[in-house]
């Protein structure tokens, strides 16, 4: 390699230490650190960052990047992290040094303040640090520059290269599929199994949450599960990527998907190439590709009925009181229940996408300047009554449920969806090209399925775009069609048992 090119690579590495140090000190403080260290993390954070900042906005990064523009050794990883080490290097020198660190400090004084604020349903207590996140926010959208709309701008930076009309489309596309199905599902369901309503032991639904986990491929030495307010992934380092779950005694599927969910985001971390682990092409290339490995596990394969057969048997070990007389079909329709609920995380496959319209309804509002934070929480249960039909009864339940806005992560929500539509995509794709997996789902056994998304997802890491990774892979880009015909067959009226709660009659 060229001498211009182990210069670089010298310093992306440091770089990456960074970060690796500030991914380190946020899953600290969402899982360890005792609450009152909140400002002096949030001053923490900000002085790394800052230097972070100030290490990629070095000239000498440019003169690197143009040395080794053409240069003819470097393969394809190499090649792809110029391209991605030139998008971030000009990114950040359009942000001043001190609003990158203002905007740190204020996420993690913002982050504590909405810790406290939910358990008490008080937005009052979050809405100073909302304000202040927001005016920073449309500070760093007006200096990275847009042309359409404000949002593009922060949606880039978590979906590169998709435009806020763009999601516009398709959620416009995909809502209108969704609402005549949801009155189909509310009209076709069943009345709630009894355990939907148990008291499950949290401890041990920690344990059967990190079980699952290894099952399904997630690999203990290089991770961990723990538990945090909200369930998140981080790949701390080369070899640690950490993931939390959330449980609640009345709330076992909730403990046991957010697993699953968070598992497929750790499973995508843990098969990153290693060869490419100090390279900046060595990542995902975007939130929404992420997020489809999540909700392909959570959904595809979770909650199919191959493999909530093979996971009752196992949850009636855990709990052999609670579960003991639930029938497999009982169990299936209720990890399927269809219904019109508050919380997003733990919304069903048919309403989930409903939860993120709404939000990204709000936050585009606010950036462009027809929302203000004061009337956040009105305007939220306002939409929660258009897009899903129940109207929460307090903050908690309401505005105060995610944490993103917490830590400025405007321009986030779309990703979800995004992720929804390709996990559909990619899922559907696998199937044609393994073959049927059902009796591999019954049985537990994911190591073909993947092994296919290591060898089709994983192992490009950020040698394409998304977009492109996504027409590689399934030979279209993005639509609602694939997402709107998996939840059309799962969950039409005659696949779905009847009010008395017989099941369907199956040819």
């Amino acid at each position: 390699m060229s001498k211009a090119w182990n210069e670089l690579a010298a310093r992306v590495s440091e770089m990456h230490d960074l970060h690796s140090a500030l991914r380190l000190l946020h899953w600290d403080q969402a899982v360890m650190m005792p609450p009152e260290g909140g400002p002096g993390r949030a001053r923490a954070i900000a002085t790394v960052e800052g230097e972070a900042h100030r290490r990629l906005t070095d000239p000498r990064v440019a003169e690197l990047l143009e040395a080794v523009a053409d240069d003819p050794d470097l393969d394809e990883p190499r090649s792809a992290s110029v391209r991605v080490l030139r998008r971030d290097h000009e990114q950040a020198t359009k942000l001043p040094v001190d609003l990158v660190k203002a905007l740190a400090e204020a996420r993690g004084l913002a982050y504590q303040a909405w810790t406290r604020a939910r358990p008490a349903s008080d937005f009052s207590m979050l809405r100073p640090h909302l304000e202040r996140l927001l005016s920073l926010k449309i500070q760093e959208a007006d200096a990275l520059g847009w042309e359409e709309a404000r949002y593009d701008a922060l949606l880039d930076t978590w979906e590169p290269g998709l435009r806020a009309r763009e999601a516009e489309t398709l959620f416009s596309d995909l809502v209108d599929g969704l609402r005549p199905l949801l009155e189909r599902a509310l009209e076709a369901r069943r009345d709630p199994p009894g355990f939907l309503s148990g008291t499950y032991d949290e401890d041990k639904q920690q344990e059967v949450c990190r079980a699952l986990a290894e099952r399904i491929g997630f690999e203990p030495g290089s991770g961990r599960l723990d538990r945090s307010p909200h369930p998140f992934t981080s790949r701390i380092g080369p070899g640690d990527v950490r993931q939390t779950t959330r449980t609640h005694p009345r709330n076992l599927l909730g403990a046991v998907y957010a697993a699953l969910h968070e598992t497929g985001h750790a499973l995508y971390e843990q098969g990153l190439p290693p060869e490419m682990v100090d390279l900046p092409a060595g990542r995902v290339p975007s939130l929404g590709m992420h997020e489809s490995q999540s909700r392909l596990w959570e959904n595809q394969v979770g909650r199919s009925r191959p493999f909530t057969d093979f996971l009752l048997p196992r949850l009636k070990d855990a709990f052999p009181e609670e579960l003991g007389m639930t029938t497999p079909e009982e169990f299936f329709w209720g990890v399927n229940r269809v219904d019109r609920s508050l919380i997003r995380v733990e919304a069903d496959e048919v309403t989930y996408n409903l939860h993120i319209a709404l939000r990204f309804e709000l936050e585009a509002a606010m950036l462009r300047d027809e929302l203000g934070v004061e009337d956040l929480p009105g305007a939220w249960n306002d939409a929660m009554e258009r897009y899903v039909g129940v109207r929460p009864p307090d903050d908690s339940d309401g505005v105060l449920q995610d944490m993103h806005w917490s830590i400025g992560a405007w321009g986030y929500f779309p990703t979800y969806t995004i992720g929804n539509l390709y996990a559909a995509a990619i899922f559907d794709r696998a199937r044609s090209e393994l073959g049927d997996l059902d009796a591999e789902l019954r049985a537990g056994e994911t190591g073909r399925l993947l092994e296919w998304l290591r060898a089709r997802i994983h192992a490009r890491a950020y040698t394409l775009e998304a977009k492109d990774l996504v027409q590689e892979v399934v030979g279209a880009p993005p639509t609602a069609a694939p997402l709107l015909s998996y939840l059309e067959e799962k969950f039409a009226p005659a696949s779905m048992p009847d009010r008395r709660g017989r099941a369907p009659r199956r040819g």
